[in-house]
């Protein structure tokens, strides 16, 4: 695994992301009903995470994130499909976030909600699915004939994921639970 191709992934992951993020913020903006029900659906299932003391919170999230994140990374074996689409589908689901509870709250309380953890916590998740992206190519490059062993390059992402992914998730998990409610 080079980090420069790694490297490559995260930024056409992020570009993605971005991109998805932009695309819910614009379907929640013209069809803000229908996004309002969404955010209403989705939190109603959730809402009894705030009932929860703070250090369970921390726990499911962190357990949350990780287990997803991980089976993202090797679902990625299957041609680097399931990171895209994790990663798509995250972004756009925090586009529309933005938007409703933007007009809510107002952005600038919504940045004070998403930005402390996701600084940490989106570079995490993205970092998780790169390591998706080169197993896919792994596979790919298997499929064509090539001989490479598929373990090996599964330890070597697992490695790489519980020394670097880990440690952000749990230290974004800590300020979600822990920092933004008092921010927010």
């Amino acid at each position: 695994m080079k980090k420069k191709e790694i490297v490559a992934y995260f930024v056409v992951l992020l570009i993605i992301f971005g991109l998805a993020t932009f695309a819910g913020y614009q379907t929640a903006k013209s069809n803000p009903e229908q996004a309002k029900r969404f955010l209403s659906q989705f939190s109603s299932e959730l809402g009894f995470i705030k009932l929860l003391p703070p250090t369970i919170i921390f726990a499911i999230i962190f357990l949350n994130n990780s287990i997803k994140a991980f089976i993202a990374m090797i679902l990625g074996l299957f041609f680097g499909l399931a990171p895209v689409f994790f990663v798509f589908i995250n972004g756009y689901i925090i586009g529309i976030v933005v938007y409703v509870v933007g007009l809510r709250m107002g952005l600038k309380k919504v940045a004070m909600m998403l930005i402390p953890h996701g600084i940490i916590e989106i570079p995490a998740i993205i970092l998780a699915c790169s390591y998706g992206l080169w197993l896919g190519k792994i596979f790919l490059k298997r499929v064509r004939g090539e001989r490479i062993s598929i373990r090996s390059c599964i330890d070597r992402a697992i490695h790489s994921y519980m020394r670097t992914v880990i440690p952000m998730l749990l230290i974004a998990a800590f300020i979600e639970a822990f920092v933004t409610p008092h921010l927010a």
